[in-house]
């Protein structure tokens, strides 16, 4: 019986650490911050790469 209730107690935990995580990472707009770090390292090597000029 005890599992019974243990199992979807986990779930629920989990799902609601899920949900917390996702929702900061909306509030604070994360996701932009990050690609804005990302974005001169992405470029730099973007641009060094050989590119195909037939198109």
């Amino acid at each position: 019986m005890k599992k019974l209730v243990k199992i979807p107690l986990i779930a629920l935990a989990i799902a609601l650490g899920f949900f917390v995580v996702t929702f900061t990472i909306y509030m604070f707009n994360l996701d932009m911050k990050a690609t804005a770090l990302l974005a001169p390292l992405l470029e730099k090597w973007y641009d060094s790469r050989e590119h195909d000029t037939y198109l």
